[in-house]
């Protein structure tokens, strides 16, 4: 998995991994990390590496740097000016190979002549449309020429509101309006003033528009996989999320901020919801909410079922217990008039039901099972909007020597096609890395009697959203899906390094701490295992699956092992083991004498 923070397209030097390549035995030199001649960056150090014979010398700015046996070499330098150039030279048996690269620091924007009256987008809020109800307070600010008497419009609506230069600031004015209950703004600009003479303004209009009430209003969710966000944060997992809601959902809208509609689900309680996930119903739509019926609770000999009878199809989020081994469903919008339940013998994989009212707007189904590990399931909604649960039951183990056998898993090789992943100190890509891993993985696999799935079988890349679709749809027991990590550039690629393995649900941190035992018997220093993960692949409630960062590709030294073929296929036979044992340890076994 790629961690990088530069602001570069991606550029390759070496475009087959080194365990395919045959050493010439005439000097080369490869410059991987930076990726262009020119780089551009706001930071005071970067890591460089590249890649030569592995009998030659490598020289930064002078200096000598180890050259590792597959001819990697790779150091962090720091700039200290807003123009440096680094020298990579090489040398072997006489000859020498010598290129310059030029890195330059961002220069601050030139300051703003104060009596320039003038008026900037830097920095410009609003920087989206907003639609704000009562109680709301609408922020605004600008960059422009300090000592100024500045001011801002709401265009059709209000004049003249007071800004203030922000203290020590040189030049950011920001100003506010509470939205009261009588305020009704459609779709309208704000426009910044800054005094010119005794009766002129210049002015600037913000390019986005502010509405403000006319809310709640109700959206209906239009894809599968509508992602119900937590807050307004993000990264480049995206923003943290509850889950995702299934097409139909109605949801009651109270705002709207970046292009996502926030949503009230309790009282207590908002999240958001993309608007490209959503579409508004006509004024005068119903605000959703629903008393909730009798639960029933049966099984066949796959899953078992929890119903509960609902007159809309109302937001969900769900989350894990473990010790005892619990899933617990919040229903947003519901008030109970649950009277009773009843539970079939054939839910055999239920031990118990039990509901309760946490706060108004908030019903809460908290189901008890009777084996020890979580081994998937879903919500959403049946007939009507009778909401539907299903809770696999754990897979049968028939042969205790190859617990596998029958078992559907999948595999997913990382990154693919034009998605190269990591780079290597040598040029060596991580999606051929993951790819070569989970081609032997599906060996060894396919030999202990498991069926399995892969979702990238060869150099193509799956959106993510599809490879958890093949997931679900081939029915798969687990997923596995293979990565090698890599750090930012303005890390020491000497100083991070070692294995991980990354969840999300806490019903699977399990899964991820065997695969973590695995691999650090092979040898590999701890990096930890991450909880919480906001992968794609890691966020499905339907089965197990975990992600394994098997080593670093940014270091020289786990670069080698990695492009090893027999050292892949060690770290194959260590997934392996331990799905076998988590097999052994936490599905049916039962059956066996």
């Amino acid at each position: 998995m790629k961690h990088t923070l530069a602001f570069l397209s991606l550029i390759i030097f070496c475009t087959v991994p080194v365990a395919s390549q045959t050493i010439a035995d005439t000097l080369f030199l490869h410059i991987t990390i930076p990726e262009e001649d020119t780089t551009i960056t706001p930071f005071s150090r970067y890591r460089i590496s590249g890649g030569t014979h592995p009998d030659a010398r490598a020289f930064i700015n002078g200096e000598e740097v180890k050259v590792y046996a597959n001819g990697a070499f790779a150091k962090l330098i720091f700039l200290e000016k807003d123009t440096t150039i680094v020298e990579f030279k090489v040398e072997m048996s006489g000859e020498s190979i010598s290129r310059d690269m030029l890195y330059l620091r961002p220069v601050p924007a030139e300051p703003i002549e104060p009596g320039s009256k003038t008026i900037t987008e830097e920095m410009m809020l609003p920087n989206d449309d907003i639609w704000l109800r009562s109680g709301d307070v609408l922020m605004v600010r600008f960059k422009g020429s300090s000592g100024e008497k500045a001011v801002f419009n709401i265009d059709g609506f209000k004049r003249n509101i007071p800004m203030q230069e922000v203290e020590g600031s040189d030049g950011i004015y920001t100003g506010s309006y509470e939205v009261l209950p009588g305020d009704n703004v459609s779709e309208q600009h704000i426009t910044f003033k800054v005094k010119k003479g005794l009766f002129g303004y210049v002015k600037k209009k913000s390019p986005y528009k502010v509405s403000f009430n006319g809310l709640p209003r109700v959206a209906e969710t239009t894809t599968d996989r509508a992602h119900l966000n937590i807050g307004m944060g993000t990264d480049r997992l995206g923003g943290a999320r509850y889950g995702y809601l299934e097409e139909g959902v109605r949801l009651k809208v109270i705002g709207l901020l970046r292009n996502h509609y926030k949503v009230q689900l309790s009282s207590a309680l908002s999240a958001w919801v993309p608007v490209s996930h959503a579409q508004l119903l006509p004024e005068g739509t119903r605000i959703p909410e629903s008393l909730t019926g009798n639960i029933r609770i049966t099984g066949n000999d796959k899953e078992d079922i929890i119903t509960l009878n609902l007159s809309d199809k109302l937001p969900y989020t769900s989350k894990q217990e473990l010790d005892p081994n619990k899933i617990v469903v919040n229903v947003w919008g519901a008030t109970s008039n649950t009277n009773w339940k009843t539970k079939h013998l054939s839910s055999e994989g239920i031990k118990e039901v039990e509901w309760r009212q946490v706060e108004d707007g908030s019903y809460q189904l908290t189901i008890e099972l009777n084996h020890k590990q979580n081994w998937g399931y879903s919500v959403g909604y049946g007939w009507g909007s009778q909401m539907v649960i299903k809770v696999k039951r754990p897979p049968v183990v028939q042969d205790s020597l190859k617990p596998l056998t029958g078992m559907t898993i999948a595999v997913d090789a990382g990154h693919g096609g034009s998605n190269n992943g990591a780079l290597g100190s040598t040029g060596l890509m991580e999606k051929q890395v993951n790819l070569e891993i989970s081609e032997k993985l599906d060996s060894l696999l396919s030999e202990r009697g498991a069926k399995t799935v892969m979702t990238r079988p060869d150099d193509s890349y799956m959106l993510m959203h599809d490879r958890a679709d093949m997931v679900l749809d081939n029915n798969s027991d687990m997923l596995v899906s293979i990565h090698a990590n890599s750090l930012g550039y303005t890390s020491d690629p000497f100083e991070i390094r070692g294995t991980g393995a990354f969840y999300k649900h806490t019903a699977f941190k399990p899964l991820a701490e065997k695969m973590y035992e695995k691999m650090l018997e092979l040898g590999f220093v701890e990096y930890g295992i991450t909880g919480s993960f906001n992968f794609t692949l890691n966020a499905p409630i339907e089965f197990p699956n975990v992600l394994v960062e098997t080593a670093f590709m940014s270091h020289p030294e786990e670069e080698i092992l990695l492009s090893d073929p027999d050292f892949q296929t060690r770290i194959a036979e260590q997934i392996v083991a331990g799905l076998e044992e988590y097999f052994l340890e936490y599905a049916d076994t039962s059956n066996l004498k």
